[in-house]
């Protein structure tokens, strides 16, 4: 029955870029993805049971077992610790462990779901960093050496100019020569849709002296983007400050992203089928109704012809703002949006939806665009994701209210509707992989939601109070009116 009850997520867990494992409240094997597989060294082809693994990784499934105890006992939804692991090959990881405690619907525990990041190849090369930091004048030929060999792109930087790229680096970014990348801004690689995490980070450090892992959308030399993940160390390099940058490529963990972002969107395009039709009926009847008194009148007037034509533009602009859900996402493009025409069209396609739950889509904004820079399509998805979960929380009739502001730097908009509403913990919870607050869902619709802001430089706020309905709050860097428009 658990495999059942995971059967609706085998999709995002097959595919899932960390290993993962469902594991029983006994500390038992269920489950594992192939990614664990690959981490721990086990062809996938070769287990036919978990029963012998059980066996092999007992001492780890003992520590999850008590971790997962004390995260009930805690009253915690989950957790991470950290422990050594070691593969079949007898290589010793480091690896950090995500415990969630999955609960039924009478909150009951059942299982757990347990992720696992390999920590190893960025802990070994932040230890060589850091073990060659207070030689690095000393033993400069010797530190450029290992830099050079490097498996992982480095970028030194001063003052956010490029003052050394390594050849992983230059095959990353696909330059020809160290030349293409030396003196070059890193406003130049980093993606626009990213400045705003850039500077933020650079006055984070300010403050705080600490420079957080992040993740950047980047311009390659040939005109290709990359997703890329790393650190940043602040050294002295050539007498000077520097930081130097370590990253990895992560494009082929996007690319699993933005299919499962696929899969949603093509499940949502179901949901929605059954009003698109019922809605396209109705200029179908009008327009079947004039056809026939033309056929039957002497005069044809011009007004019946102007009915039929205004009915087969509705029934064309639903049907196009349906394409865009359905239609397979090529290569990004950010250029800059006004949100307000953008808002309208998805208002107009997710009215159909509503009438036929008696629920009132409204737009309050002022006549003034509002500038962002992204990709169209990602942000629609965002807003029909807010406006359906909208209305999944009202039971029937009522309004959901869309208002538009904006500061110096930002554009709010603002989903409010007027649903069941959610406690604290449940709001705490939202994005989690897996947990989601209706009776069907993978809880994946929310998280991708999540994900596409963050990677246009916003942030998401939720207000919510039971039986007062949810209020999200979209943040997005505000940005000049283009030239051209």
């Amino acid at each position: 029955m658990l495999r059942d009850h995971v059967q609706n997520d085998d999709l995002i867990f097959r595919h899932a870029a960390l290993g993962m494992a469902l594991i029983s409240l006994h500390g038992t094997f269920i489950m594992i993805n192939p990614a664990l597989c690959d981490l721990l060294g086990h062809p996938q082809h070769d287990i036919d049971s978990t029963a012998p693994l059980d066996h092999t990784y007992k001492d780890l499934l003992a520590d999850i077992r008590r971790f997962g105890e004390s995260l009930a006992n805690e009253r915690n939804i989950s957790g991470r610790f950290e422990r050594p692991l070691d593969q079949v090959s007898g290589r010793r990881l480091t690896v950090t462990i995500h415990v969630s405690l999955i609960r039924d619907k009478d909150a009951l525990p059942l299982h757990y779901l347990v992720q696992f990041e390999n920590r190893t190849p960025l802990l070994e090369i932040e230890e060589k960093l850091k073990s060659t930091e207070f030689a690095l004048t000393d033993i400069h030929n010797s530190y450029h050496e290992l830099l050079e060999k490097m498996q992982l792109a480095v970028l030194i930087t001063k003052k956010g100019i490029i003052q050394y790229a390594n050849p992983a680096a230059l095959r990353l970014v696909h330059a020809q020569d160290r030349s293409e990348a030396l003196g070059l801004s890193t406003n130049m690689v980093v993606d626009a849709t990213y400045h705003t995490a850039l500077e933020e980070r650079r006055k984070i450090y300010d403050v705080k002296k600490a420079l957080n892992p992040i993740v950047y959308l980047i311009n390659c030399m040939d005109g290709r983007q990359k997703y890329v993940e790393g650190f940043t160390l602040i050294i002295n390099y050539e007498g000077e400050h520097a930081a130097v940058n370590v990253f990895k490529d992560i494009t082929d963990q996007k690319q699993r992203e933005e299919y499962m972002m696929q899969s949603e969107k093509l499940t949502m395009s179901g949901q929605l089928a059954a009003g698109i039709a019922h809605e396209i009926r109705n200029p179908l009847t009008s327009i079947n109704g004039f056809m026939k008194l033309i056929r039957s009148s002497k005069r044809s007037p011009e007004t019946y012809y102007e009915i039929i034509e205004s009915e087969l533009k509705r029934i064309e602009l639903i049907v196009n703002e349906l394409l865009v859900l359905s239609k397979p996402q090529g290569k990004h493009v950010s250029k800059p949006i006004n949100v307000l025409p953008m808002l309208e069209q998805v208002i107009t396609l997710m009215n159909v939806q509503a009438a036929l739950k008696n629920i009132e889509i409204t737009l309050e904004r002022a006549d003034v665009p509002q500038w962002i820079v992204g990709e169209t399509n990602q942000l629609k998805q965002v807003f029909i994701n807010l406006l359906k979960n909208g209305m999944d929380a009202m039971d029937s009739s009522g309004t959901i209210l869309v208002s538009v502001d904006s500061t110096e730097q930002e554009v709010w908009i603002r989903v409010q509707d007027e649903g069941s509403g959610m406690t604290p913990e449940q709001v705490q919870k939202l994005g989690q992989p897996f947990f989601t607050t209706k009776d069907t869902g993978t809880g994946l619709g929310f998280m991708i939601t999540q994900n596409i802001i963050h990677n246009h430089g916003g942030s998401i706020q939720i207000e919510s109070e039971p039986g007062q309905g949810t209020a999200f709050t979209v943040k997005l860097p505000k940005t000049m009116k283009p030239e051209h428009t």
